[in-house]
């Protein structure tokens, strides 16, 4: 992939294929990662009531110490690289950081908050090889609890559909502001053309917490709205959660899908960190083997997105204590 091809629409065409290939690649070894998620800074410019993933202070992660980090989820054939903060765009070298993965052979994507997008950034991601970015767009306008809407973002989302040559998807946490305005944000992020999902809010232990029945008709809304997400992404998970039940599945965390810190301690995901807590230099196979077979009591609530999705590939392979 080191080679860059000239016409964006042939380039576009070419990466697709290779996503597509590394992910069948990927189905038929059940202990390869299919995606790791690497915080590269915990500073973001915003401070959203839900949100305990971010500070003021921090110094972000130092390039070098990340290119490292990067070098071993190659050793571990990790197919996606999610870079991820607080705020990633605050990262001085995040264009540089995202080249690093792409030139690597895996395929890098992005968790932003959209707030540092400028034409000129997006024009560098773009030559960078970003896959694909994620931004968060809560409501029409800002609130108590959050300041990722529609009013600030809408700026920034014109100029993607302008600009960017990599996906773009909008995500909403259902609960954090009226659900209404979570229906109309979806309708404006699918005729920008982009894809729409929505989140459900989490508790401190990472659970999804009860929705009333104002938000839970509003999701339902937003599941009925045509081109919403790729069949890949599809998010049935959330169903019986938002209805308060439990759920019933394989989770495949810290094998499939990790999460590491700006220490570079590897967690099973991102809301639930603390296990396996091991620098990701000693991170190896055994390590992946034991945590896809482990039975995690956290995953009858769980509404992590990432988890899911990253342990749909191993839906019908066992899960025993290892």
């Amino acid at each position: 992939m080191k080679n860059r091809i000239a016409t964006p629409k042939i380039k576009r065409k070419l990466y697709e294929l290779k996503v597509a290939k590394d992910i069948i690649a990927a189905a038929a070894d059940p202990y390869r990662p299919l995606l790791a998620q690497i915080v590269i800074t915990k500073r973001c410019n915003l401070s959203c009531g839900y949100c305990y993933e971010y500070d003021k202070v921090s110094e972000p992660v130092p390039f070098e110490v990340l290119k490292g980090r990067i070098d071993e989820l190659k050793r571990l054939r990790v197919v996606f690289v999610t870079l991820n903060g607080g705020e990633p765009l605050l990262h001085p070298d995040a264009p540089g950081l995202v080249r690093y993965i792409y030139d690597s052979g895996m395929i890098p994507m992005m968790n932003s908050n959209g707030f540092k997008l400028k034409p000129k950034l997006i024009k560098e991601l773009n030559d960078a090889g970003l896959y694909a970015i994620q931004i968060s767009c809560d409501g029409l306008k800002r609130n108590e609890v959050s300041r990722k809407t529609m009013d600030s973002l809408l700026p920034r989302l014109q100029m993607l559909k302008k600009y960017a040559d990599f996906k773009v998807r909008v995500n909403t946490v259902l609960g954090s502001s009226d659900p209404e305005e979570a229906v109309k944000v979806a309708k404006i992020v699918l005729d920008l053309g982009f894809d729409t999902q929505c989140s459900l809010i989490r508790d401190a232990e990472g659970s999804a917490m009860l929705l009333d029945q104002q938000t839970q008709d509003a999701y339902m809304k937003i599941r009925k709205l045509r081109g919403r997400l790729p069949a890949i992404l599809n998010d049935s998970f959330q169903l019986p959660l938002v209805k308060g039940e439990e759920l019933d599945w394989k989770c495949r965390s810290g094998a499939r899908y990790f999460h590491i810190d700006p220490e570079g301690l590897v967690h099973l995901c991102q809301p639930r960190s603390g296990f396996p807590a091991k620098p990701i230099e000693e991170y190896n196979v055994e390590t992946i083997k034991a945590c896809f077979h482990m039975k995690k009591s956290c995953s009858k609530r769980c509404p992590h997105a990432y988890a899911h999705i990253g342990s749909r590939l191993d839906k019908f392979r066992h899960q025993e204590d290892f």
